[in-house]
Order: C-alpha cells, then structure tokens, then sequence
C-alpha cells in the first residue's frame, strides 16, 4: 500500500521534499497559506555538501542562473576595520562544486516549476487537524475520501484505511478554512505553519517534520528545528510537550531584505561576476550585520539584534514585547542609522531604503544553553535540505504504512540526522559568540584563533566537514570529481512487499 504524505506550508526544506518525493513517486499534495511562495527576505547560501544532491534533483542549470559563486567571505568591524577573512577559492577543485549564493523565494519557485501542479494547493489555511484510526472507517468514510464528492479533484491523496494481520493502519486529515479536507498517511510541515496548535487535544509543540497516525491524536516529531527535543525512546510513539531544560541566554531577532537593482556605478562590487559577502560585528552594540551582492545588480541583507535575557526571564534592551517581531522590525530598521555603514558602499538606511516594504522579513531565534531547540533562520539551508534527504529517504523506504514500521523509518532518520544537525548548529553557535566577542582579552583570542590557525589545520576541518556530500539513493547517481573523495553516508532501505 502506497503512502501518502501531506506537506504543510513551503520552505527550503518542505519544497525539498516535495521534489524529492515526485522523483521517487510518491504521492504527496503540498498545501500552502498563501497565494504565492512566501516571501521570506534575505539569502541563502549553498556549500559543497549538497550540491551534488540538487543536480541530482535537476536543479543545477536554474541555481547556476540563479546565484552567483562565493569564493571570499570578508568580516569587519563597525569601523569597516578588517577582522578576518574566508577564502572560499579552492572548493571547486577540492570538493568539485564552489559554494553559492541566491535568495529563498528563488530558490522555492525554481523547485514549485518542476513540481505537478495539481498537487500544490494555494490559499490552503489549515483550521484543524485530526487523526483517525481503522476502527472511524466506516463512520467517517464520506470525510475520509477526497474523491468522494466529486468536489476535490485537486487532492491527489486517495487513503485506505484499513485491518492487515492485526496491525491498524492510520491517517491525518487536514481541514482548511474554505472547507476542503484531505487525508493521507503523514503530515509534514513547516516551521511557520502553526501545525502544532491544530491538533485537537494534544499538547503538540513541534512545528517540524513529522507524522501523525491514529485517533490518539499522538505525534511523533523528527526534529526539522524548531520547539521540540528530540525524543529519546524509539519504542513507542511519543507527544511532545512543552517541557525543555534547556535556558534561555539571548532572543535574536533577524531582519532581512533584498533590495531593488542597484546602480553599479554607485555600488561597484555589483560588476563583479561572485557574490561578495561581507560581515559586521559591532562590538559597541547588540547589533551585527551583513550584506551580499546577489544577480541582477541586487543586495541581500540581515541586520540582528541580540537581547540578552536574565535567570528570572527579564530583559532590559528593549521597550516592547519580545513576541512581538513586528514592534521588533520597526525598532531595528529604525536603528539603521546613517552611522552605520555598509561594507559594499553607502550606509544600511540607504539599504532599507532601497528595499520595498514587500521583501523585508523579521524572524525571531532563541538562543539556548542546548542546542536541541533549532529555529530555522539559525539552521543553514544545507541543514533543511538535508533534513529533507534524510526524511525523504525514510519515506521511500517504507514497506508499509503499519505504526511499526513507520516508527522505525523515522528512528532511522533521527539517528542519521540529529548528530550532524547538533554539529552544525553548536559550529554556529561557537563561530557566533567568537566574532561578537567583547572585551579587549577575547577580541585578542578571536584574532589568534580566526587569522593564526595553520592553513593545513583549516584544510583539514574543511575536509572533514565537506568529505560528507550524499546523494539520494533512489535517484541516480551524479559524478562527483573533487580531489577530496566524498563520504556518502549509507541509508538503510527497507524492501517493498
């Protein structure tokens, strides 16, 4: 029996996923708010790690007409004072791909043109969801069966649920606003979904990548990032509740934007055919920034805000609500001063000027004394992609859509991503407090360890750290000719009955 799978609300990781698992053919129905990719401001940038994968995914000829090659990373003070600098030049040779730079909405709208059409639904406002079990069939089949009807021919999702050898296969049924309902196996969502406040009676706090299956409302999340630990008991289905040990040290909140086509003669760095990425680290300030030259003569850019955050939960930065990211965007765009420079040329206010209301966003992070709260504006997009491999693998294995079965593919799936994702997330996290390090001790400490580690030292970190570039093992395979071998980790795949 066939699984279908339900994709709440489009992201780097969930429109991933959704690739992948038309490419697989599996079927899936991607639901979607809005009318229209949303609009998430800002850049992201693409390493050797899963470049390979997305030419696998046919998407290599869109992102080289889509982004531009980094081969330098450059980190200043708020005086444009030189601090360290990345060179990025010989990843090409060593791990046969340079990294590369472009914008969010790009890249979802390049994946939404290869997808089926009729299986991404627009204006799709999730109002509840609930999950049903074989015993509801016979009550609840006319809810059950998208077809039924004759008023749904946009779902593709067609669920049985039924009885085989004792063991009860379940579903997940999402009702939207405007009426319609639709069923399938699992239920994948987004961060920004608000998912884990639509299940009836539960105590859900995981917007991330997960299941849901039968009528105790249980969800079983797999930890794409965002409000939930990781569960630790892989024998039984687990509901995560709010519970966390982890503290909170800082909120961070992130505003973003891509301004309009600049005038290169203003701008120069705009003529150049690579990204330039240039990072400021105000160490009079709670405020960093960084801006990078993008195609067609245009600059992303992300101004952050750091609030520190007492034992008793107090903090004393800020006038307004920390919930609240609009009061938080109007406050840090206020703050872009004509004091504050922009390394490309010209001040931040003259950025923010330059950039339509439209396409700048506000997203929040919490920074935590354990890593295992992720936020995807901290998660780099190589995570989320990867975090849809993984996922989409464990999908593609099933033999079945039984509870056990289900439960084992995604045991397998937090066990060969949540060691990486921590590693990536504390590298984060470390590479962070050291560049907005204060204090005359550290920032001598920071000089050392940025621009005296031996080059062979960095070379090997960035061996080790880019040997890991997989490929989907149910697609096939592209040539990889970096002079550093790659490492593909080894999924485990399950035999279809």
């Amino acid at each position: 029996m066939a699984v279908k799978v339900l994709i709440v609300g489009m992201d780097v990781a969930t429109m991933t996923l959704a690739l992948m698992l038309e490419l697989a053919g599996v079927d899936y129905l991607l639901l979607e708010k809005s009318d229209t990719v949303p609009a998430v401001a800002g850049g992201m940038s693409l390493h050797p790690t899963i470049l390979p994968l997305l030419e696998q995914l046919s998407l290599r000829d869109d992102l080289l007409f889509f982004s531009q090659p980094m081969e330098k990373v450059l980190v200043l003070d708020s005086g444009m004072e030189y601090v360290t600098a990345y060179d990025w030049s010989d990843r090409r040779i060593r791990y046969s791909a340079w990294s590369r730079f472009m914008t969010r909405p790009e890249y979802c709208n390049v994946i939404l043109e290869k997808l089926t059409e009729s299986r991404v639904l627009f204006n799709k406002d999730i109002a509840s969801i609930s999950t049903v079990d074989c015993a509801e069939r016979n009550q609840r089949a006319e809810d059950l069966h998208p077809f039924l009807d004759g008023s749904r021919q946009d779902s593709m999702l067609d669920i049985d649920i039924s009885m085989e050898k004792g063991e009860a296969r379940g579903g997940v049924t999402v009702e939207c606003t405007d009426g319609s309902s639709y069923t399938g196996h699992l239920i994948v969502a987004d961060i920004e979904s608000g998912v884990e406040l639509r299940f009836d009676d539960s105590k859900v706090t995981s917007t991330g990548l997960g299941w849901a299956h039968g009528k105790q409302q249980k969800v079983y999340s797999v930890y794409h990032g965002a409000h939930a630990k990781v569960p630790t008991n892989t024998s039984t289905t687990t509901t995560t509740t709010t519970d966390d040990a982890s503290t909170l040290r800082e909120v961070h909140y992130h505003v973003s934007g891509v301004t309009e086509a600049l005038d290169p003669q203003r701008i120069p760095l705009l003529r150049e055919d690579t990204t330039q990425l240039q990072l400021v680290m105000d160490g009079r300030s709670s405020l960093s920034w960084w801006v990078a030259t993008l195609v067609d003569q245009r600059i992303a850019w992300q101004v952050t805000q750091r609030i520190r955050v007492s034992d008793k939960g107090q903090h004393a930065d800020v006038d307004w609500p920390l919930e609240d990211e609009e009061a938080a965007k109007a406050s840090i765009i206020s703050q872009m001063s004509q004091s504050m420079m922009c390394p490309l040329g010209g001040t931040m206010a003259q950025i923010a000027q330059w950039t339509s209301p439209s396409e700048i966003s506000c997203k929040r992070w919490d920074d935590r004394t354990t890593p295992t709260r992720v936020n995807p504006n901290r998660q780099a997009a190589d995570e989320s992609i990867l975090d849809a491999l993984n996922l989409a693998e464990a999908i593609v294995a099933l033999p079945s859509t039984r509870l056990n079965d289900i439960r084992e593919a995604f045991a397998r799936y937090r066990k060969e991503r949540t060691s990486k994702r921590e590693a990536a997330i504390r590298e984060s996290q470390d590479l962070y407090q050291l560049l907005n390090a204060k204090g005359a001790m550290q920032k001598a400490f920071r000089n050392v360890k940025l621009n005296y580690t031996p080059k062979c030292t960095q070379e090997r970190r960035m061996d080790e750290k880019y040997s890991y570039r997989p490929q989907a093992s149910f697609l096939h395979p592209v040539p990889d000719y970096g002079q550093i071998q790659p490492v593909h980790q080894q999924h485990h795949r399950s035999r279809r009955p």
